[in-house]
């Protein structure tokens, strides 16, 4: 129970919002603090004590930013009180900020604060709700590993490409090359200078199908280690880094996740990369669809003697029946902005993991992306 209005209350009798911020302390999901003007703590909720870990005894009249805030921020809170009483504007208040907060045990952790005034003509106090973006911080972190990962993905694969593309007519200049220094030294009078060229030719080819092979290995992905992994706990985590895109797109998940499924050796970066590439690609295949619901389904379930199965199908406008020979070329792809490089990556991480990637029309609407992979002979222990 709130202090506010009780027989212990900080707050003067004749203050007009005592009820008001009873309810606020006491249903607020967030943690709530309630500050005197000169950041003496009056009051916080339940959810305070658990975000931070001091009791109400503990707190209630103490600085707030001696408890909650590491020391090197604590100056400029006082100094955002302090203006916000003097003009009217402060840093700290009325707006949003993120900082690292502080446990009574020390531990600090990111969190998001925002402070209001609430005052009548004699009395101000600072209303101050704070969330802890642990996991939220996490998740940002997590997307940025994933970008950078789909970024290096993409740059190795391009290379690969290129090189694919290149080495061909390289293979041919140098046996062409080597065909005409056996057929110069015997036909042409010049042989030296000529002997002199050809050699420059298959020299630079050479140069050049080396550089080739340096750019590759510069972007070659590291850390290919395989581990046992679960599968239903990946597309769990793959949801949880998408969840921003499925709440903008106004998207309905529909999961059917089998309880009978061995784990599959996996790197768990790249796998989950593949989970990640693809539930996006089927929330952007929605994007344009306004009559009818938007509802994405993903599926895992045993596959043939020892694979797991994986299906991820959207109700978007479909892929066009030619091209569904053509959906994960490097470079192809039927979006303007596009590199056309996220599908052939998932295709070949899945390849190196000895399965397979496969896409079918949907019914009545949409497609269905298939990922078969092995599974481990390595089990987890009970």
């Amino acid at each position: 129970m709130s202090i506010i209005g009780s027989a212990r209350t900080n707050f003067p009798s004749r203050y007009p919002r005592r009820e008001e911020l009873r309810l606020i302390l006491e249903t607020a999901l967030d943690a709530v603090v309630v500050m005197k003007p000169d950041g003496v703590v009056a009051d916080w909720n339940d959810r305070a004590v658990g975000v931070f870990g001091w009791s109400r005894e503990e707190a209630i009249g103490r600085i707030m930013a001696d408890l909650i805030i590491p020391e090197r921020y604590r100056e400029a809170h006082r100094n955002g009180l302090r203006r916000y009483l003097e003009s009217g504007k402060g840093e700290v208040v009325g707006r949003r900020i993120e900082l690292s907060g502080l446990r009574k045990n020390g531990e600090e952790f990111p969190l998001e604060l925002s402070i209001a005034p609430i005052q009548d003509r004699k009395n101000i106090l600072f209303v101050g709700f704070v969330r802890d973006i642990t996991e939220l911080h996490a998740l940002r972190l997590a997307r940025a590993e994933l970008a950078g990962l789909n970024r290096r993905m993409a740059m190795g694969e391009m290379a690969a490409s290129i090189a694919h593309e290149i080495k061909q007519p390289l293979t041919a200049i140098v046996t062409n090359g080597n065909a005409g220094l056996r057929w110069l030294s015997n036909a042409t009078p010049d042989i030296e200078r000529a002997c002199a060229v050809l050699k420059r030719i298959v020299n630079d080819t050479h140069r050049a199908s080396e550089v080739i092979d340096s750019i590759r290995l510069m972007f070659k992905n590291e850390g290919q280690a395989k581990t046992p992994q679960d599968v239903n706990e990946l597309i769990r985590e793959a949801l949880t880094l998408v969840r921003v895109e499925v709440e903008n797109q106004r998207v309905s998940i529909c999961t059917d996740l089998s309880d009978e499924l061995r784990q599959v050796p996996a790197n768990q970066v790249q796998l989950r990369q593949v989970l990640v590439n693809l539930i996006v690609n089927a929330i952007d295949a929605m994007s344009a669809v306004e009559n009818r619901a938007r509802v994405l389904r993903i599926k895992s379930e045993p596959h043939k003697l020892n694979g797991v199965l994986i299906t991820v199908e959207d109700s978007g406008t479909g892929i066009d029946p030619q091209n569904l020979n053509r959906i994960f070329d490097a470079f192809f792809t039927t979006k303007s902005q596009g590199m056309g490089m996220g599908l052939s990556i998932c295709r070949s991480i899945i390849e190196s993991h000895e399965g397979s990637l496969s896409v079918t029309p949907a019914r009545p609407h949409g497609s269905i992306f298939h990922v078969s992979l092995p599974t481990s002979t390595i089990h987890a222990k009970p």
